[in-house]
């Protein structure tokens, strides 16, 4: 291109000038515009990959643009024109090229980077889903870990309460095993000394019986004497049935003698007879007294049996081994409340049978002292069995018809009672005859009626179930 461009200035090196001047001012611009342009395209990234050929276009307007403005000047013939805009062209050509290159090159690293940042974007949004999701969970885990604070706060304080009433029952139970182990040694000492008592009496009863059958000997040696003097006087009585026939004074003193000598003998047989009865009854009343010594012994020991089942009961053995023993306030089926322990029966019984089962066990039937009392045996009679309605209490009116007492003598007190009242139905107690003639003598309650009325007086003939209690 060097070579072409001197030939036009050496023929018309005024008018080349000026062409070549303008040409490639006009070039500059385009090649400027062009530049600009690229620069905008690098810094903005652009990744068109039909920028050159926009660019290409964009330079051959301003090329046409020069060639017309050449024409319309007329002061240089058309083929310099032509060789100057070949030129130009060819310049521009090379240009277009070299920066098309580049722009290709650009547009590649622009695609990688594209690609590059395509893949980090979606690396930054997973990264972000997941932060996202983990903060989720760390909120909701920290929310529950709150409420998990709350509970084990909660529990902990109903834990120390719970402490504190085990520390306090723990208390009461070493106070209770403490006197129960008193109890126990104190029964020990009484079992032994029951045990020598019992001892002695048996001693005392084998010398009783050796004396009896010592007795039982002189009696069988009296009953001999006894005979052998009725024997004499018989014999006597024959010698005077004889001799009277001989000589009747003889016989008159003879059986004067004989007569004398059978009060004696009488005497001596009154006089034995005298000393058996007393042996007899002294016997008897030493076999009374070892009797009753004996009785008396046998309820001492019923009683300490009893003492050892009750031990048994309320104080059972944990372990066989040890033999320690864990007391209880109540027996097993009982429950307590306040300073009694009470038992709901799942039998059915008449009253009389009932009482007489709460006696043996050392209670008596219910008898209800307060309010807290009676919501407290309504409830746990529900509880236990709901379907059978009807339980009997330690109420009656058998010595006065309407005055009704508690087992214990006491009279039901108008603040203390709690009678069912129907409407339209007469109050109980209502003494009802049509299913008992000699009408509704013992008191019973009904847990199918409000627990404040639920007393009805029955026939003390009627099956129930019942209602025990007896003192801590």
């Amino acid at each position: 291109m060097v070579g072409h461009q001197w030939i036009p200035w050496f023929n018309n090196p005024n008018s080349g000038s000026i062409s070549v001047t303008s040409a490639k001012h006009d070039q500059e611009k385009s090649l400027a515009c062009l530049g600009t342009r690229t620069k905008v395209m690098r810094h903005r990234l652009c990744p068109v990959v039909g920028l050159s050929s926009l660019c290409l276009l964009l330079l051959v307007t301003c090329i046409a643009l020069s060639v017309l403005h050449n024409n319309e000047s007329g002061s240089k013939p058309k083929w310099k024109s032509l060789l100057f805009d070949y030129q130009n062209m060819s310049d521009t050509y090379l240009s277009l090229t070299a920066v098309n290159k580049d722009l290709r090159r650009d547009n590649e690293l622009l695609k990688e980077q594209s690609a590059w940042l395509h893949e980090q974007t979606k690396f930054l949004n997973r990264t972000s889903a997941n932060f996202m999701s983990d903060n989720l969970a760390l909120i909701l885990e920290s929310t529950q870990f709150k409420e998990q604070i709350v509970n084990l706060t909660s529990t902990n304080s109903e834990q120390a309460e719970e402490h504190l009433r085990l520390v306090q029952y723990t208390s009461d139970l070493e106070g209770n095993k403490l006197n129960m182990s008193q109890a126990i040694t104190l029964l020990t000492v009484s079992n032994t000394q029951h045990e020598e008592e019992g001892h002695r009496l048996s001693q005392m009863n084998s010398l009783l019986r050796e004396e009896l059958a010592i007795f039982k000997d002189n009696n069988q040696e009296l009953l001999k004497i006894n005979n052998n003097f009725e024997r004499e006087v018989k014999n006597l009585s024959d010698q005077i049935g004889a001799w009277m026939n001989d000589d009747c004074e003889k016989a008159s003193i003879d059986n004067m003698q004989l007569l004398e000598r059978s009060t004696e003998l009488q005497e001596q047989s009154q006089n034995l007879s005298t000393v058996l009865m007393k042996e007899r009854q002294e016997a008897a009343q030493q076999e009374e007294t070892r009797q009753d010594e004996m009785e008396r012994m046998m309820a001492n020991m019923h009683s300490i049996n009893d003492a050892f089942h009750s031990l048994d009961l309320y104080c059972p053995v944990a372990n066989h081994h040890t033999k320690e023993r864990i007391c209880k306030k109540c027996q097993e089926s009982w429950r307590l409340f306040e300073t009694k322990c009470y038992y709901i029966s799942s039998r059915m019984l008449t009253w009389s049978s009932s009482r007489e089962w709460c006696q043996t066990q050392g209670g008596d039937l219910l008898i209800i002292n307060s309010e807290p009392e009676q919501n407290f045996v309504f409830e746990s009679s529900q509880a236990l069995e709901p379907s059978s309605g009807r339980l009997w209490m330690g109420l009656t009116d058998t010595e006065e018809e309407g005055v009704w007492r508690w087992v214990d003598g006491s009279r039901v007190t108008s603040d203390e009672q709690y009678w069912l009242s129907r409407e339209g139905l007469q109050t109980e107690p209502d003494d009802w005859k049509k299913d008992d003639p000699l009408g509704e003598d013992c008191g019973h309650m009904d847990i199918s009626e409000d627990k404040l009325q639920s007393w009805m007086d029955g026939s003390c003939k009627t099956p129930y179930r019942w209602i025990c209690e007896k003192n801590v």
